[in-house]
């Protein structure tokens, strides 16, 4: 239903007046106005018009009645479709929820799918390039194998012929025995005339079998050919086995030190320690065959001898120098002893004049042995009187050192008594004073 003008110029004013801040709606003074403004929101809305709120007829009561009852009943229909709305709403909202959470864990399994299919892919991949690996390695084994198979046939094929070979050897080296034997035979014959043939009856002879015979002498030289070679192969053993025992005590030669620091003699003992050798001292070269080893056994034997000759060179110098040094040392103990002697004779001596010469021509001694023409002197006597028993000193035997001191003793009482008058010096003696002394 439409309004009319003069009906919406009301209501826009009644709109003003009722926006203006007033809580009330109606009151005594607007209440016709409210009345018409109720009236035109009815017909708007679509509820009957025309209502007459001031009439006490009962058809405008009526009216009245069923515009509020229809009313009421929009009302009660508009509760409940927006009850119906928030049911829906939030059953909707709860599917909106639920759904987020499918689509969420759908999405984590998509992402886990995706992984697991990029796992999958890789682990195919791979399998895919071990999968090609081993069939090239499968292909390049067959490969090898087909040329191992063509190999052991071409092997076989040429052993084949070889052996057929050897066999025609065989043959023609038997034909040649039997025609050397048949010649030895003949050479036999020639020196020796048959005169009467032995006669048998029956002419069998030409069924005879030699065969078997010729059997046997091939089997006897065949015999000695093998118990020759086996005396050859007990040999070679028994060369290899001397051979690894001499390389085994070069070795010991070679790393063990060669002479001990003796008593007395102040040699370092880092001056004795023996060179390093040429080689380790392998003695698995041996059984090696001849043609292989031969060159490094030889090499290794020549390294060792002129290791060795080196080493016995050392030796003997070092030899040398070591009893020089034993003789010095002796000399000069020897001198000391003489020195204490005669220092004791010289106080139990009663004559002062005897002893003043001696002390004098001890002096003189001593004065005479410190001149470069006594130093040679006395090296050469030295190097000529060489005693079994100083040898035997310079060895290391400690026994003799009572020897050697009781025999200084002995020299010494001997050039007292000399001196004084009292007797000789023994001839058998070598002294350790100079000779131009006395």
């Amino acid at each position: 239903m439409g309004m009319s003008e003069g009906d919406s110029g009301y209501m826009g004013s009644y709109d003003t007046s009722y926006t203006s801040g007033d809580d009330t709606f109606a009151d005594i003074h607007n209440l016709d106005h409210c009345i018409k403004y109720l009236n035109q929101s009815l017909v708007t809305f679509g509820f009957p018009s025309g209502l007459n709120l001031y009439s006490t007829e009962p058809a405008s009561v009526v009216r009245t009645c069923n515009c509020i009852y229809a009313m009421i009943q929009q009302r009660q229909r508009d509760i409940e479709y927006r009850e119906a709305a928030n049911d829906s709403r939030q059953r909707l909202m709860s599917d909106m929820s639920r759904l987020e959470a499918k689509v969420e864990r759908l999405t984590d399994q998509l992402a886990s799918k995706e992984r697991e299919l990029q796992a999958i892919t890789s682990k195919e991949q791979k399998a895919a390039a071990a999968s090609r690996s081993q069939i090239e390695r499968l292909q390049h084994e067959k490969d090898e194998f087909q040329r191992m198979v063509i190999t052991t046939q071409q092997v076989k094929t040429q052993q084949m012929h070889e052996l057929k070979k050897k066999e025609k050897e065989y043959i023609k080296l038997q034909e040649r025995l039997n025609q050397v034997l048949m010649e030895k035979k003949k050479e036999s014959k020639t020196g020796i005339e048959i005169m009467n043939l032995l006669q048998k009856e029956g002419r069998q002879r030409g069924t005879w079998n030699t065969k078997k015979a010729d059997g046997d002498f091939y089997k006897m030289i065949v015999d000695a050919y093998e118990a020759k070679k086996q005396e050859l192969v007990a040999e070679n053993s028994d060369l290899r086995a001397l051979l690894r025992s001499m390389q085994g005590d070069m070795r010991d030669f070679l790393n063990t030190p060669s002479g001990l620091s003796r008593p007395g003699t102040g040699v370092n003992s880092q001056e004795l320690e023996p060179p390093p050798t040429p080689l380790g001292g392998r003695t698995d070269v041996f059984d090696l065959p001849f043609h292989m080893a031969r060159d490094q056994i030889e090499q290794s034997l020549r390294a060792k001898m002129s290791t060795i000759k080196e080493r016995m060179i050392q030796l003997q110098g070092r030899e040398t120098s070591e009893r020089e040094q034993a003789l010095e040392a002796q000399l000069v103990e020897a001198r000391s002893i003489i020195s204490e002697q005669a220092s004791m004779m010289n106080k139990q001596m009663p004559d002062e004049a005897d002893s003043r010469n001696f002390i004098t021509d001890h002096t003189d001694l001593e004065n005479r042995a410190s001149t470069p023409q006594y130093q040679e002197q006395r090296v050469s006597r030295v190097k000529s009187f060489e005693q079994p028993n100083l040898l035997k000193s310079n060895s290391g035997e400690n026994g003799n050192n009572g020897v050697i001191t009781n025999d200084m003793s002995s020299i010494g009482n001997e050039y007292f008594l000399n001196k004084k008058g009292l007797g000789p010096l023994r001839p058998n003696r070598v002294p350790l004073v100079p000779t131009g002394y006395q």
